[in-house]
């Protein structure tokens, strides 16, 4: 297993849609190695680990935050981190832009891919050589493997739009695999089908042990997922039936969460709707201990996943790229205590203020930010007298940064079911919806607020308009620095949007001459107000749907013949290919 570990690790640095090696062309070597069960579950591990490697939490930190109004990049770092960070915060994005590239989340596909065709052959029902490998085995396997290959699309499509869809197993780095992009309605019905069977075939959280109750993509962190991508066609589609199904998903979660947490905590506790972390423990519990807290569903775990030593991603984007030097990304001026984000709905009393930021008023270039606290703070003890008060200093200097990187916790899908609710309302007058989504967002918020605050008042939030900015604005809060903002911006965006047809790629829709969605101008204002007086010239770029995407990597363009490039850089795609 070592050997297939390191070739996987080596191909990892040159890999693409259309070159992506995970077994070596040494027949020999696989026919001796899809043995048993254990092997299998080797496997599927490495498709887990290949989540952890730097190139994959990089992206879904930067694809998630730095174009939204999260993140500003650092000016003090050099080379072409810098420029490319540079260029992605001031729409200048280029092909071969090094955040453009894709190939470390299609390894982590292929992956899976290569699990799903040779697992079978294991299965002793089958003929296969290790009787103890059962026909349950093998499906809870095939789930797994097609839950975090549509993880991995779903990524894909809310950074690309249109992308190739590759299911089925490259063996060697011989095999010709040309595939042209699919426009979204096809991704997501592929993912819906994959995760739809999934969650019939996955096991519940608390039938794994320790940590891969939730580092690993169970029933429940399939819902969670599942309804996310519902959560994302309905925005684009306005399709109601798609945001019912979200609420029926977080239902599901709610349940499972309720009915389970006396048998995970082990003590009697009150009767109610939502066990969540006291507020100023949720920090230590969700982002500093690692004992993966039970309002996680989902998180990338590098405690529990053998060969990988840190999350390095994190040292480098949030804590420090090399010796005492900053990180690549501060956060950007909204985030701090006592900002934009924390006194939208009117209150400044928020502890998550002191969870996200330091207090350490920076500049940043020609921008003003604070040094990010969530996810590099090893500091339990952030409960001063004062709430506002918070650290003035950044984590001890390490390379061995093991924190667990966030994909879905139980806050997010409470949010999720609240931003469906609001879609659903039919009229301001629409009590049902309106107040079902305030009760949501209150009970987030009144857990990270100091107990003598005033609580948020639903008089206050009696519009759909004020009801979907509260959500929002909450999720800001809550969800900061999870690599979450950017597609909450585009639901925004999408939501109000006219004009999105998903059955076509943006290539047919410019091939036929059609005109491009154009994108809702508040949505722009967030990250046009991150720019202070350069934002207006940034925002100027992303009138339309293609700019809200980035570009095909150019290397691909060249080694793919049927690949498009995105519109927004038809420039950029002839000269790739002159």
């Amino acid at each position: 297993m070592k050997k297939y570990i390191s070739i996987i690790a080596a191909c990892m640095m040159a890999v693409s849609c259309v070159d992506t090696v995970i077994i070596p062309d040494d027949k020999t070597v696989d026919e001796d190695f899809w043995k048993n069960k254990s092997q299998v579950q080797q496997m599927v591990m490495a498709a887990y680990q290949g989540m952890l490697s730097e190139n994959v939490i990089a992206r879904l930190i930067v694809w998630g935050g730095l174009r939204s109004d999260e993140l500003l990049p650092i000016d003090k770092i050099t080379g072409d981190v810098r420029d490319d960070l540079r260029d992605i915060n001031l729409a200048n994005i280029q092909p071969d832009n090094m955040y453009a590239e894709w190939s470390s989340l299609y390894a982590v596909i292929n992956r899976c891919n290569v699990v799903l065709l040779k697992a079978r052959d294991v299965v002793g029902v089958y003929g296969g050589p290790d009787p103890s490998y059962t026909e349950g085995d093998y499906q809870a396997d095939c789930a797994e493997m097609k839950a975090l290959r549509a993880l991995c699309y779903f990524y894909l499509l809310r950074n690309y739009r249109d992308v190739p869809m590759m299911l089925d197993a490259v063996m060697n780095s011989s095999e010709e695999y040309d595939v042209e992009q699919s426009a979204p309605s096809v991704v997501l019905d592929q993912i819906i089908a994959d995760l739809t069977e999934a969650e019939q075939n996955m096991p519940s959280s608390n039938q794994y042990e320790s940590w891969q109750q939730m580092g690993r993509l169970t029933k429940q962190g399939i819902q969670a997922l599942l309804a996310d991508v519902y959560l994302w066609r309905a925005a684009m589609t306005h399709n109601a039936a798609d945001y019912e199904l979200v609420i029926q998903l977080a239902d599901k979660i709610f349940q499972y969460k309720k009915d389970t947490h006396q048998f995970l905590r082990g003590e009697a506790r009150e009767e109610k709707d939502f066990y969540l972390e006291e507020g100023k423990e949720m920090f230590k519990e969700l982002f500093i201990k690692q004992n993966n807290s039970n309002e996680s569903l989902f998180e990338l775990e590098f405690a529990g996943v053998k060969d990988v030593s840190a999350n390095m991603a994190v040292c480098k984007y949030f804590a420090h790229y090399s010796g005492t030097n900053d990180p690549y990304l501060f956060a950007a001026s909204n985030y701090k205590y006592g900002g934009a984000t924390y006194i939208s709905g009117g209150y400044t009393a928020d502890w998550r203020g002191s969870m996200n930021t330091y207090d350490v008023e920076t500049t940043v270039g020609d921008f003003t930010g604070f040094p990010i606290r969530k996810y590099v703070s090893n500091n339990f003890n952030f409960n001063p007298s004062s709430i506002g008060t918070r650290e003035s200093k950044n984590r001890t200097y390490s390379t061995n940064y093991q924190q667990n990187y966030m994909i879905y916790r139980l806050t997010d899908v409470m949010l999720m079911k609240a931003e469906a609710l609001v879609a659903l309302a039919t009229s301001d007058d629409d009590t049902e919806h309106l107040n079902a989504a305030f009760e949501l967002v209150k009970t987030v918020n009144s857990r990270s607020r100091e107990s003598t605050a005033t609580e948020l008042d639903v008089t206050t939030y009696n519009t759909i308009e004020k009801m979907e900015a509260i959500v929002l604005s909450e999720r800001a809060r809550e969800l900061a620095f999870e690599g979450k903002r950017w597609y909450d911006l585009l639901r925004y965006a999408y939501r109000h949007m006219e004009g999105v047809d998903i059955t076509k790629t943006l290539a047919q829709i410019n091939d036929e001459g059609g005109n491009f969605a154009v994108t809702y101008d508040a949505m722009l204002k967030f990250v046009e107000d991150k720019l202070s007086g350069k934002g207006a010239a940034v925002t100027a770029k992303m009138k339309t749907e293609p700019s809200l995407y980035m570009p095909v990597p150019q290397r691909d363009i060249y080694l793919a013949p049927s690949l498009r490039q995105n519109p927004a850089y038809s420039l950029n795609e002839i000269y790739s290919k002159n």
